[in-house]
């Protein structure tokens, strides 16, 4: 056995930070349950455990169980791959892939449309308000009834 070699220092929580894979899935928990119009408490209920434990899930402090996270992708309806959607296992920039409350409120608003033809419509419109190089107020015309580009 040679002298002086030494494993590499082993990466804890304690004294470098939640992993960045933690914290990734933990903001995809987050996502996952906002987008369910469910609150912290209500998943704690449904999964038998308090509130606290879903916020340090969500904050990256604890890590998520492989059968706790299964448990998370069926009572969202979501398969397990959406907790790790967009890491490639480099360090994440802070905020990423971070929904904000006003993109979380319009996902749910789109989805309790019932209609495909006004969601389609709606989507054509966002899209046309996106492409504007200025307020996006030209993409108005012909999209919403009584508008004026």
């Amino acid at each position: 056995m040679a002298t002086g070699l030494r494993r590499p220092r082993r990466r804890t929580a304690k004294d470098d930070g939640p992993d960045p894979v933690d914290i990734h899935v933990g903001r995809q928990v987050r996502l996952a349950r906002e987008l369910n119009a469910l609150t912290q408490v209500e998943v704690g209920k449904r999964l038998g455990m308090s509130f606290q434990v879903i916020q340090k899930y969500e904050q990256g402090e604890i890590r998520v169980s492989a059968s706790r996270l299964y448990q998370l992708a069926r009572l969202f309806e979501r398969p397990v791959e959406f907790f790790f959607a967009g890491l490639d296992g480099t360090q994440l920039p802070a905020n990423e892939g971070d929904f904000g409350r006003r993109e979380v409120e319009l996902v749910r608003a789109f989805r309790v449309i019932a209609n495909p033809d006004v969601q389609q419509r709606l989507l054509q419109l966002i899209r046309g308000v996106a492409e504007q190089p200025t307020d996006g107020a030209g993409a108005l015309a012909g999209l919403v009834p009584g508008s004026k580009g």
